[in-house]
């Protein structure tokens, strides 16, 4: 007997949150504060800039207490300060964060144009090399003199030694964005451009995977780029220093994708199910950082957590943790996050360079990063959105147009769907 499968077809207009039996006065702050803002954020669903967002606040603030620690390390902090900054100093699981949403949000791309199928590679470098490469040269050539004038001051002096020397082959290997590939390059100029490097490397393969997907599976492809994630690590000389899990993971945030659009016809979506597979994560991530396991562990624990926690939030809006990531001011951060992860940290460095005399201990350079550097910071890095990543990202009136976007209808079946007009995405 032959099932014909419904195309269900609505028109969306209103967050979740407005079914609440409130009063309207009520309904209106929520949606004005926790509804998804107009414009770019639109383009994308709110809460990944929400989460983008708070990533790279993240980072900022990893980076507040590292330069703060050697202070901590010479005694001029009590154990309260240790205990502050204790929370922030994983900045890798940030990164791992990143690198998953990246995935997710470039596999959902293609499902929201067509059947997740990558029919122009061309378009999609293009575009790729247009969103990331200005700010990231720009980034780079201000980092580059930032050493010169600002970090060969502190030279010998943690955490700024690990940004120096500034020789020939560290620069050219920033420029050709393979400063990861070599320990003695990874972390020099700028301590965070390691990470943009191992993306702008899975942009370069994320075709060839799109392809394993639909010709072997999402498991199977899964299994393949986790085998030669493993024999990275396991065969070359400091493979491990080479994160080659991030490749694994960057495809558990493409497979996140599908499994939301595509999901498997006989159990249809399951929210409860990755809901209870994120909090297991995190637990396990908890135990992993507390046991001090090599960084791998904890950032593919955090990873899953994340990937099942987008997929939730995906297939089932409204929930409290998406009302949260769709918090105005988080979506606002998140659109200029890239600028803040790049700029964050020679911004950081002039700061601290010119610093009042009376802020030397541990105490009074975080509160003095946290109440001035960090606005200073917020700022500088907008300002910087404004002129290195605003004119290369698509113009307002392309994204006006409207077309349909499909969104994942939380039903196992085959063809069911809601369509969302909306705003071109980018």
């Amino acid at each position: 007997m032959k099932v014909r499968f419904a195309t269900i077809t609505k028109r969306i207009n209103a967050p979740a949150v407005g079914r609440l039996r409130l009063g309207s006065s009520a309904k209106e702050w929520i949606r004005s504060t926790f509804g998804k803002p107009n414009g770019a954020a639109d383009s994308k669903l709110a809460f990944i800039e929400g989460m983008r967002g708070l990533a790279a606040l993240y980072v900022v603030l990893t980076h507040f207490c590292s330069m703060a620690a050697p202070q901590v390390a010479k005694g001029k902090a009590g154990d309260w300060v240790r205990w502050l900054m204790a929370p922030f100093s994983y900045g890798h699981l940030a990164v791992a964060a990143f690198i998953v949403i990246s995935g997710y949000c470039l596999q959902y791309s293609l499902y929201r144009a067509g059947d997740g199928r990558l029919l122009q590679p061309k378009k999609f470098f293009k575009r790729r090399a247009l969103r990331i490469l200005p700010a990231y040269y720009a980034c780079l050539i201000l980092s580059i003199l930032t050493c010169v004038w600002v970090t060969s001051r502190f030279e010998g002096q943690k955490p700024f030694d690990q940004y120096l020397p500034l020789t020939p082959a560290n620069v050219a290997s920033h420029f050709l964005m393979i400063h990861n590939l070599s320990p003695t390059w990874m972390y020099k100029i700028n301590g965070v451009l390691w990470s943009i490097a191992i993306e702008a490397q899975l942009y370069v393969v994320f075709p060839i995977i799109v392809m394993g997907l639909f010709r072997f599976g999402r498991l199977q492809t899964l299994a393949i780029v986790g085998a030669a994630a493993w024999a990275i690590a396991a065969v070359f000389p400091g493979g491990m220093k080479l994160y080659p899990w991030f490749g694994f993971l960057f495809v558990v945030g493409m497979v996140t994708a599908s499994l939301a659009f595509r999901p498997h016809l006989r159990t249809g979506v399951i929210p409860k199910g990755m809901t209870a597979f994120a909090t297991a994560a995190l637990f396990a991530t908890y135990l992993l950082l507390n046991l001090r396991t090599a960084n791998v562990w904890p950032d593919l624990s955090f990873g899953l957590a994340v990937a099942a926690l987008i997929y939730v939030m995906t297939v089932e809006p409204g929930g409290a943790l998406d009302r949260f990531l769709s918090w105005r001011p988080l979506v606002q951060l998140g659109l200029f996050s890239y600028s803040l992860y790049l700029m964050h940290h020679p911004i950081q460095q002039m700061l601290f360079l010119w610093r009042p005399a009376f802020v030397q201990t541990a105490p009074a350079i975080l509160a003095y990063f946290l109440v001035v550097g960090l606005p200073v910071i917020l700022l500088g890095a907008y300002g910087f959105y404004r002129l290195f990543e605003m004119p290369f990202i698509r113009s307002g009136s392309a994204r006006s147009k409207s077309v349909d976007r499909v969104v994942p209808l939380a039903l196992p079946l085959r063809a069911a769907k809601v369509v969302r007009r909306g705003p071109v995405p980018e």
